[in-house]
Order: structure tokens, then C-alpha cells, then sequence
């Protein structure tokens, strides 16, 4: 009994909203891939100065090694004593410790390029490996002079001391240029991943003030559109409310004339002994045009409700005893979890209740099954609110629930925005006021009716009624609704 309704493909507002929307995504995109870009590069600056400082202290620390063995050579080359047992295995070890330093200093002079901030430092650091190269040369050769002659004399000796006091200050240099070149190339990737999170932070508040500002003004505008246009549509919706009773109240007083003269007509033809089969047939006629004058007058909020305070767990099992067809496939069951008592237009609650049982029932398209009409308290702590075109909001406190839960298809999300539309129908036939009509019984009781759905798991419809403050113990007294 649901139909849809295709979209406004032509309306300014959408279209408006639509170009908007997709040039602030562009933008954003842009924007995003920006500071992606910025991520990364800093990333890879933050991963080259690691690199950098590793590199670097591993060369700094091999200078530091090679000005070590350095000292170790010279004293072990002065400290030598060919009357040792073991002179033989200290000349050894001192070759071995010579082939290390001057490999050592092989690969120093290899990777002084690497390590060199900028020509300065790389020509500085070149001058001094070159400074070294032939004090390194000297104590070298005293090892193999040292070897083949088992000692040195006093004056090889002292150039030894020499050498090494040579050697030591230009090797302090070498350490401290290296130093300094680690340094000055770690701050300069730092200053640059500096730069690069400045130029971000730069993007995001550029993205911030022209890109998510304007979004959020327009965001802001655009709701502001949408609820100036729910207030509008509101409002029309409220005058056709009205339009629709003027229109019922002025036909029901038609029809009440036409009624009643067909009624004497009919009179005349029976003492007269003529035919009232046209007769029958206006009759009937009128008789459903009141049916759809009061569902107008229902739709419209306009109906008269005699109100009589109910127990309505007894009273919904009563009625669906009366309103459920014999050998029908489905089920109902009527369970009261908590009996609840309302003041209620029996008639028209009668009416709501077995449309929305039809509705149930109809759901299940010949299956077996079952519907669950239940009856419980529902207390409301927060304002809530209810389906339909009124975007009506329950106040909070206790209502008297009817819930009517069937398993058949369900409902699309695109469908429960105007179900409970006049002539709103997917059936083939039967396309009425229905559940408007239904809506209209809830608001005149001063309740509301909250549909959900899940397609292919069942709808649940949720009839909120206020709880009635005469107990069902007392006697019942009708009182009328305002019209």
C-alpha cells in the first residue's frame, strides 16, 4: 500500500546544495593530498637526518678509534723490550694494530666526503687527513724498522714521541670538523623538517578559514534553507489540514441534507408501494461519502472523539476476536505485558488499530505467520518524535503504547518518509486516506504514532496514547474532545 515519490530533479536549492558541495570536496581533496604530500616529505627529511646522524656518528666514532690506535701503536712501539720473552708476539701484535690504523685511516679519508657539510668543511677536513698523512707514514715504517732491527735507537725513538705529537692535535681537528659537519647537516634536515610542519600548519589554517569556514557557513545556511522550508511545508501542510475540515464539515452538511431527503423520498416510495432500488443506491452512495468525510474530518484533526476512559488490554482482545477473519493464514496475538487504561474514542481507536492489523497482515503477503499487537507503558524522559508529515513531538512522560509488530518485507527508508501521506499507496487498489487517517485519530487524542522498519525483517508500528487518570475500577465517564 506504499508508494514512492521521485525527487525534484529541477529544484534550485538541491541543485545549489549539490554544486557546492562538490566544489568544497574538490577543494578539500586538494587540500588533503597537500598535506599528504607535506607528511611525506617531512617524513622522509625525518628519516635522512636519522640516516644522517647515524652515518655521521659512525664516522666520528671510527676518527675517534683511529687517533686511539694511534696512541696504543706509539706507546707499545716505545714500551718494547726485545729481552722479553714474548718479544716476538709484542712485534706481532704491533703489526696488527698497524695494518688496522692504516685501514682505519683509509676509509676515514673515503668518507670524509660523505660527512663534510659544504665545500668549506669537506676542503678543511681534506687539508688535515693530508696533514696526517705522512706522520702516519713515518710511525708506519718505524714498525718494520722496529721488526727487522728488534729496537730503535734513541733518535728513532724520540721521532716517534715527535710524530705522535704531531699526529694527535691534527687528529683532535679531524674529530671536531667531523663533529661540527654532523651537527650542521642534522640542524639543517631539521630546520627544514621545521619548515615543512610551519607550511603545514600554514595549509591547515589556509584549509580551515577557505575551505572549512565556508563549508560551515554554508552548511550553516543550508540548514537554516531546509528548516525555513520544514516551516513553510509545515505550515501548507497545516492549511490543507484546515482546508480539508472546512471542505468535510461544508459536504457533511450537504450530505446530511441529501441523506436525509433520499431518506423521505425512500418513505414516500414504500407507503406509495413503488421501487426503492434507486433510491437504495443514493443511499449508499451518501453513506460512503460520509465514510470519506469523516476520514477527511479525521486527516484534519477536525473530528468530534466521544472519549471514554478503557482498559485496553481486555478491550484489544475483545476486538480482535471480532476483527480477525476465521481460517485466516496469520496469527494475531494480543499480549498485555502492562494493562494500561486511556481516554479513548473507542470508534476511532477501533478503526486506527484494525487498519494497522490489515496493514500487519497484508505485510505477509498469504504467508503464515503471525502479528503481535501488544499493550505496555512507555515512559518518555526526553520530547519524541513521532513519524509523519507534522514532525510531531511527543512531550515527555507515560503514554499507553499499542504495538503492532508484523515479519513481513518491510519498508525502504525512501518509503517511511511519506507513508503516512494522503493517497500515498504501493497497492494496485485501494489507494485512500488510510494510515493519514490513522494519524489524524492519534494527533486528535493528543498522542502519535512512530513507524520502524527493517526491509526483510518486519515493521513495528508504535500507537502512543496518553495515560488516562481514571483508574478502570472507576466508572467511566464520557467526556468530548475538542474539535
Amino acid at each position: 500500500m506504499f508508494g514512492r515519490r521521485g525527487a525534484n530533479e529541477g529544484d534550485p536549492f538541491r541543485n545549489n546544495s549539490r554544486e557546492t558541495a562538490g566544489r568544497f570536496r574538490r577543494r578539500y581533496i586538494a587540500a588533503l593530498s597537500l598535506i599528504a604530500g607535506l607528511a611525506l616529505a617531512g617524513q622522509v627529511l625525518v628519516q635522512r637526518s636519522l640516516n644522517s646522524q647515524r652515518s655521521g656518528s659512525h664516522v666520528v666514532n671510527q676518527a675517534g678509534y683511529q687517533r686511539m690506535l694511534s696512541q696504543r701503536i706509539s706507546l707499545k712501539i716505545l714500551l718494547h723490550d726485545p729481552t722479553q720473552p714474548d718479544a716476538r708476539a709484542q712485534l706481532h701484535e704491533i703489526g696488527a694494530l698497524r695494518d688496522r690504523w692504516v685501514s682505519a685511516h683509509a676509509a676515514l679519508v673515503k668518507q670524509v666526503d660523505e660527512v663534510a657539510y659544504d665545500q668549506a668543511a669537506r676542503a678543511a677536513l681534506t687539508g688535515l687527513l693530508d696533514n696526517l698523512h705522512q706522520p702516519l707514514q713515518r710511525m708506519a715504517a718505524m714498525v718494520d724498522t722496529l721488526a727487522d732491527k728488534g729496537s730503535l735507537t734513541p733518535a728513532e725513538r724520540r721521532a716517534v714521541l715527535t710524530d705522535q705529537e704531531n699526529f694527535l692535535p691534527l687528529m683532535d681537528a679531524v674529530v671536531l670538523g667531523l663533529e661540527q659537519s654532523v651537527s650542521a647537516r642534522v640542524a639543517f634536515l631539521q630546520d627544514l623538517e621545521l619548515g615543512l610542519l610551519l607550511t603545514t600548519l600554514v595549509v591547515l589554517a589556509l584549509e580551515a578559514v577557505l575551505i572549512f569556514r565556508p563549508a560551515v557557513d554554508h552548511l550553516e545556511a543550508s540548514l537554516a534553507q531546509l528548516e525555513l522550508r520544514s516551516q513553510q511545508a509545515a505550515r501548507r501542510l497545516e492549511s490543507l489540514r484546515h482546508l480539508a475540515g472546512g471542505i468535510a464539515h461544508s459536504f457533511n452538511n450537504i450530505l446530511t441534507g441529501i441523506l436525509g431527503h433520499a431518506q423521505l423520498q425512500r418513505l414516500d416510495a414504500l407507503a406509495s408501494r413503488q421501487s426503492t432500488e434507486f433510491i437504495d443506491a443514493q443511499l449508499e452512495g451518501g453513506r460512503r461519502a460520509t465514510e470519506i468525510v469523516s476520514q477527511l474530518l479525521l486527516y484534519s484533526g477536525h473530528g468530534k472523539f466521544d472519549l471514554q476512559p478503557t482498559p485496553l488490554g481486555p478491550w484489544l482482545r475483545d476486538l480482535m476476536k471480532v476483527i480477525t477473519p476465521p481460517g485466516s493464514p496469520v496469527e494475531v496475538r494480543v499480549v498485555v505485558i502492562e494493562d494500561s487504561t486511556a481516554a479513548v474514542d473507542r470508534k476511532a481507536i477501533r478503526q486506527a488499530v484494525k487498519g494497522l492489523v490489515a496493514n500487519a497482515v497484508e505485510a505477509l503477503a498469504g504467508r503464515r505467520g503471525a502479528v503481535e499487537v501488544q499493550v505496555r507503558h512507555a515512559f518518555l524522559s526526553d520530547p519524541r518524535a513521532m513519524s509523519g508529515p507534522y514532525r510531531t513531538e511527543l512531550p515527555p512522560g507515560l503514554y499507553a503504547c499499542i504495538q503492532v509488530t508484523d515479519q513481513g518485507a518491510g519498508i525502504e527508508a525512501e518509503e517511511l518518509e511519506h507513508i503516512f501521506d494522503p493517497y500515498h499507496t504501493r497497492k494496485e487498489f485501494g489507494r485512500g486516506l488510510g494510515l493519514a487517517a490513522i494519524l489524524g485519530i492519534a494527533h486528535g487524542h493528543g498522542g502519535g504514532i512512530e513507524l520502524e522498519s527493517q526491509p526483510g525483517r518486519g515493521s513495528t508500528a508504535s500507537l502512543y496514547l496518553p495515560i488516562s487518570e481514571v483508574t478502570g475500577a472507576e466508572q467511566p465517564a464520557k467526556v468530548s474532545a475538542p474539535a
